[in-house]
């Protein structure tokens, strides 16, 4: 096995492990806005730059790919569900900043 095929073995692998967390929320019990958004933001840089990996392993002449195009509408559907959880969530902050506010 090629240096090449063992690091995307591995990616695949940690994939794998991890896919059925891409696609759920992120609990946000006991969080504060900020710490949510920004745990939001990272899972967004995470899934953007594996879907590039995806799309780039599945349209590559060298070698076979580990990720199928199933992997690939699974990972672009996680990250459009946390792109919306962002802005939910700093809707959510601003709407409770609003109404301490007013409620002072």
């Amino acid at each position: 096995m090629s240096k090449f095929q063992a690091q995307q073995s591995t990616d695949y692998d940690t994939y794998r492990e991890i896919m059925g967390d891409l696609v759920s929320p992120i609990r946000g019990d006991g969080l504060d806005w900020e710490t949510l958004k920004r745990l939001y933001e990272s899972k967004a840089v995470y899934l953007e730059n594996l879907r590039i990996k995806c799309f780039t392993e599945l349209n590559s002449q060298i070698g076979s790919s580990h990720f199928r195009w199933s992997d690939y509408h699974l990972i672009t559907q996680a990250l459009k569900d946390t792109r919306s959880a962002i802005k939910v969530t700093m809707r959510d902050a601003i709407f409770e900043n609003l109404s301490r506010r007013k409620a002072s």
